[in-house]
């Protein structure tokens, strides 16, 4: 198990064993797990008929001052516990964030009250008090997103626990094909189980009619064209998978993750050892035995050297997407043809 699967384990088994915390700051940008431990939170500390009369939820952008005092200032109803939830603190007005500083210390005993936020830093002196606060009086965390191993091994649990299981190719075709941010597989995850019989092994297929043909066709047939070396006919295929809907961040970083892979293979069998297996392991074991042929086939026919460079060009790339305004297409098409003439536009940049 990675180490951010065994912080958030620990988190949920001390949520079990420790009910005495009165105020919980939960921030970071993985918003599944974020949402599960609030579900798990008010499902531990309210039974299901109190709670209409004991839990409140607020919003940052709809927020009610008079409102919220009143709720962290009220007994609960039928049970020993009222439970409320602040969402999206950071979008409060000043004003506002500076008024529930001041009010969780006159909360009553009885009100456990949850804050949350979508900022993974706390560069703010409000935010910063908050976190203080809530150490102590309860609990402050940061949900982080999980590593790549990490969210396959998550969804293959999430898979088994519904009664499935799920060929390898499979899970990765439904990695590759939506990402890794958990929101968005658990939300396939669900689609994916409901149009299946009970106890069957989701294969290739059955992931591919959730998600969509075209899309993973087309995804794969972008990234197959790295490992042949046809920059016009990635290119071609690139812009199609665009002009498809794609986002263009979302497709930089599926040549990335493939790019990464292909040099990964590359190096392992520069060391000699090109079996199969070894070649999944030295990957973690989180690629199918189906892929990792593909891959290992694909390294064969490129060098370490050019696989560098395409390295460097789509982390280029990536910086140009996220700093400034140039349309997407024509940073990929710059990328991609400097990499076929073995020119690295992060070099470049910096040489000049």
């Amino acid at each position: 198990m990675g180490r951010t699967l065994q912080r958030y384990k620990k988190l949920f088994d001390e949520l079990k064993k420790n009910a005495s915390h009165r105020v919980y700051f939960l921030y970071g940008p993985e918003e599944f797990l974020k949402k599960e431990f609030i579900a798990e939170l008010i499902k531990t500390r309210l039974s299901g008929g109190n709670r209409a009369f004991n839990l409140d939820v607020f919003h940052g952008d709809d927020f009610d001052r008079d409102t919220f005092a009143d709720r962290l200032s009220s007994f609960p109803l039928f049970t020993e516990r009222r439970v409320v939830v602040l969402r999206n603190f950071d979008t409060l007005s000043i004003a506002n964030q500076d008024f529930v500083l001041d009010q969780i210390p006159h909360a009553a005993d009885s009100v456990l009250l949850v804050v949350e936020s979508a900022l993974g830093r706390l560069e703010t002196a409000r935010l910063k008090k908050l976190q203080q606060i809530a150490d102590e009086r309860g609990l402050s965390f940061c949900f982080q997103h999980l590593s790549d191993d990490e969210t396959i091994e998550r969804v293959k649990t999430r898979f088994e626990r519904e009664g499935f299981g799920i060929a390898p190719d499979a899970l990765e075709l439904l990695v590759e094909s939506v990402g890794t941010h958990l929101i968005d597989l658990a939300n396939e995850v669900e689609k994916i189980v409901l149009g299946a019989e009970p106890g069957v092994v989701i294969g290739r297929d059955a992931v591919a009619a959730v998600v969509g043909k075209y899309r993973t066709e087309s995804l794969f047939g972008m990234l197959d064209e790295i490992g042949r070396g046809a920059v016009s006919g990635l290119m071609i295929r690139l812009h199609r998978v665009i002009d498809g809907g794609e986002e263009p961040v979302y497709v930089l970083a599926m040549l990335l993750r493939r790019v990464i892979q292909l040099l990964q293979v590359r190096l392992l069998m520069e060391e000699k050892n090109t079996a199969s297996k070894a070649i999944a392991q030295g990957l973690g074991g989180t690629v199918s035995p189906f892929q990792v042929t593909i891959l290992l086939d694909q390294a064969k026919r490129l060098d370490r050297e050019g696989l560098e460079v395409y390295l460097e060009n789509l982390r280029w790339a990536d910086l140009k997407l996220k700093s400034t305004a140039i349309d997407a297409g024509h940073v990929l098409d710059t990328a991609l043809i400097a990499s076929a003439e073995r020119k690295s536009l992060a070099r470049s940049v910096g040489s000049g």
